[in-house]
């Protein structure tokens, strides 16, 4: 019976049922004294969730049946394409309950994708951090910030960065005017990860087409 109550409760939020129209410049606390929402709602969603407030629960929620991550991946879609491909750090979840990291209902400022970056595993993310890597700062791979969020708009993006060694080495990269020679070649088939100048076996001849040899052959 409770299930019932609670599904008959759900399916009427889209139709404002219930609800008490906030005003415009009404403050969070006030924003909550729908009678809906006092049943239901344990708390203000976060900032970026906030506009499903006085929408429908159903967005995030299924009757009686918790948050299901379908649900979570029809409005975050670049997640939903790492977790049907397999890769980045979603995808390598193998499945794992999207509410077990993000808690809602914790008010508008709260942080529900915190992380700690001192204790994080990067070989989650399927770029594991050796070498000359491990010693580097997080924000200089991660340049963007959160723009889209204006409470934390200063506030490094970890999400969605590219995990190419062009994406950081653009400016080092000598082989422009060779596209065919090296194309389709993985940068690690000749550099390291130690030092991006040091590189493993390099035959000179045979990948560039130009023998060093007298003077040149001697320079580093």
């Amino acid at each position: 019976m409770r299930r019932l109550i609670l599904l008959f409760l759900l399916l009427l939020v889209p139709f404002g049922a219930f609800t008490s129209p906030a005003r415009a410049d009404a403050p969070s606390s006030e924003k909550f004294e729908g009678l809906l929402n006092k049943l239901l709602a344990p708390g203000p969603l976060a900032l970026g969730h906030d506009n499903l407030e006085h929408t429908s629960c159903l967005k995030c929620h299924e009757p009686a049946g918790g948050i299901p991550n379908r649900l979570c991946i029809d409005c975050h879609k670049k997640i939903g394409e790492h977790v049907d491909s397999k890769t980045h750090f979603h995808g390598l979840m193998n499945g794992k309950a999207c509410i077990d990291c993000h808690k809602e209902h914790k008010g508008r400022d709260a942080n529900i994708s915190f992380f700690d970056k001192k204790t994080f595993d990067h070989e989650r993310t399927g770029f594991k951090l050796d070498g000359g890597h491990s010693k580097v700062e997080c924000t200089k791979c991660h340049t963007d910030t959160r723009e889209k969020k204006p409470s934390r708009k200063n506030e490094t993006e970890f999400f969605g960065s590219k995990a190419s060694c062009i994406g950081c080495h653009a400016k080092d990269d000598i082989h422009f005017f060779e596209t065919n020679k090296f194309k389709g070649k993985e940068c690690s088939t000749c550099h390291v990860t130690e030092s991006w100048k040091d590189v493993k076996k390099f035959d000179h001849t045979r990948e560039t087409g130009y023998a060093l040899v007298g003077d040149h052959a001697s320079l580093k």
